[in-house]
Parts: C-alpha cells; structure tokens; sequence
C-alpha cells in the first residue's frame, strides 16, 4: 500500500509564539452557525474534539496514546494533500472539522499531529493488520528542505472495522515494535513516538484512510473527528475525497488543544 509522508509543523513553542495558538473548541450547540467574529490572528477557531448533533458518529477507534498531549496541526478539510504542502506562510489555514479556519497552520494536512516526549509508547487504534513497519519511502520535507530517509511508521489496516474499512497511519516513530503481516489488537504497542522523519520535535503523526464508500473508488484520507461544520464538508464532495465520521469511542478523542 502506498502512503503519503507524515510533515510535522515547526516545533510547539515556535508555533505558539508565532500563532497566538490557545485553544480549539467547537461551538455550543446554541451557537450561530456562521462564524464568530476574528480573535487575533489565529481567529475564533475552537475545536473540543467532540462531536456535535450534525456530526455522524461511528465509535470505532481508541486513542491511540495514554493520557493527552499538545495538537501541532489539524486536519484540513480544504484539500487535505499531504503530497502538495509547502512552507507555511503568513495567511495559511487549516479548515478545522468544525468547520472554522485556524489560521497561522500549514495548508493541506491530511492528519493530526501531537506534541510529546520521545518514547511515548504508541498503540492500535483498533484491531487490525501491520501493512507497512519501518522507514518510509524517501521523500523530500519542505520545512528542512532536505530528502528525508530516516522516517519510521507503522500502518495498520482494519479491513472491515465499521463495515466500511480503515487504515491507520503512526509516523515520525523513534521505534517499531511490530513487524508487517502481524495481527494486532486495539491497545497493543506498534512503537514509540521520536522526531524521525520531517519532524522538528518530538511527535506523533496519526492519520485514519477510509476504504469504501470513497469518490474515487481508492483509499482517500478522512478526519477522525468527522464534519461538524456549518454546510457540507468541501473535502467529502472533491473527486479524490470521502465523507469522514467521528469515529473516536466515548471518552477515547485526544483532545484538541495547543498546551
């Protein structure tokens, strides 16, 4: 199976001093749903990570580390492309699955991306199958402006989880526990988390494919948190996307915060 490269954003501490970076909180359920006045130069985007009464809920997925940890980058419902990021520049955004514009966040993220120690073990998501487990293919980081060859990461496939299929994507490992054609369970270690890779901090890059039921017919990233936004999702209508779903149990969500 092909992957995409995992791109990890400038270091925590970088980003929350160049973005204002506090919070992300969707909306109450009372809340209007055209978007609130800007805050800064991040603008109101709040996310809590929990769904909202649009938001369709399929609760499938575990969280896949113990306790909770600083969010680096979102999920960009505006083309999430990997393959097409670029430096970030002043004017970026990531369009959050509630629906809102964080600002100031590099464009095109198809993932989140976790902040913490190096080391930190990392676990399945879900029952499933080890596909892919070491270095990834060769590819070039536009935040080092180097090849990168030295990333590990772990792939599971979950074929018939929720009757439709996913795929779980850990990067940015300093070690691999598994090995390709293993069965996993949810809960077990596949590795933990380092800075291989494109990284510039120590992090967890975690990203969820969907199987069936895309528009093209292939594999296509998906928010984990589903679409809880005003309108329809733009990436569940674009050619290459699919609808994505909550798909966190209850009480499993990392939570969306910054520090």
């Amino acid at each position: 199976m092909n992957t995409l490269p995992a791109i990890v954003s400038r270091p925590l501490k970088a980003l929350v001093a160049a973005t204002g970076l506090s919070l992300f909180a969707c909306p109450k359920d009372d809340a209007p749903k055209t978007p609130p006045p800007r805050e800064g130069k991040l603008g109101a985007q709040r996310c809590t990570g929990q769904p909202g009464p649009k938001n369709p809920v399929l609760p499938v997925l575990q969280r896949p580390f113990d306790g909770h940890y600083p969010v680096l980058n979102l999920f960009d419902h505006d083309l999430p492309l990997v393959a097409d990021l670029k430096p970030v520049l002043e004017g970026d955004k990531e369009l959050t699955y509630c629906g809102l514009d964080a600002l100031g966040l590099a464009e095109g993220f198809s993932g989140y991306a976790f902040a913490m120690p190096e080391g930190t073990p990392l676990f399945s998501a879900a029952d499933g199958e080890v596909v892919r487990a070491g270095p990834a293919t060769p590819f070039n980081c536009v935040l080092t402006h180097r090849m990168v060859d030295d990333q590990l990461e772990v792939v599971v496939e979950h074929t018939t989880l929720g009757n439709i299929g996913f795929v779980t994507h850990y990067a940015h490992l300093a070690k691999v526990t598994v090995k390709p054609g293993d069965k996993v369970v949810a809960g077990q270690r596949v590795g933990v988390a380092g800075r291989s890779g494109c990284a510039t901090t120590s992090a967890l890059y975690f990203e969820v494919r969907r199987l069936t039921g895309t528009n093209s017919g292939r594999p296509a990233v998906v928010d984990p948190y589903g679409w809880d936004g005003p309108g329809a999702d733009p990436w569940a209508t674009h050619e290459r996307g699919a609808p994505s779903l909550y798909l966190w149990k209850p009480g499993e969500a990392p939570t969306l915060k910054s520090k």
